[in-house]
């Protein structure tokens, strides 16, 4: 899986931002974050792997994903859903590395 340096989540476009600026959200310091006014994700990449990278942006996405479609959500409560559902996406992903690729 590749880190884009942009990614599109419903009609807005996202900046990904590799970083190693120390990043806090509600007064803990975490891997990864997204800032929906300024349309900027941040991973950061001196305490993770390309793979705990890649599960970041995929946490990151579905907080965008949850922004972008008006759900319900609780970030408290159900950042561990989050985080699962990132989890299993890459593993999908990683295990299935031609789901996508059209057959010519």
């Amino acid at each position: 899986m590749n880190i884009p340096s942009i990614i599109r989540v419903g009609s807005m476009d996202y900046k990904v931002i590799l970083t190693d600026e120390i990043l806090v959200v509600d007064c803990h310091t975490c891997k990864g974050m997204i800032e929906y006014e300024k349309h900027e994700i941040k991973i950061k990449e001196d305490i993770q792997d390309k793979q705990g990278m890649e599960v970041t942006l995929l946490h990151e996405i579905m907080h965008a994903i949850v922004r972008e479609r008006n759900f319900e959500y609780e970030k408290n409560s159900d950042e561990g859903i989050t985080e699962e559902i990132a989890c299993g996406l890459h593993q999908l992903i990683r295990d299935n590395p031609l789901l996508f690729k059209e057959e010519v």
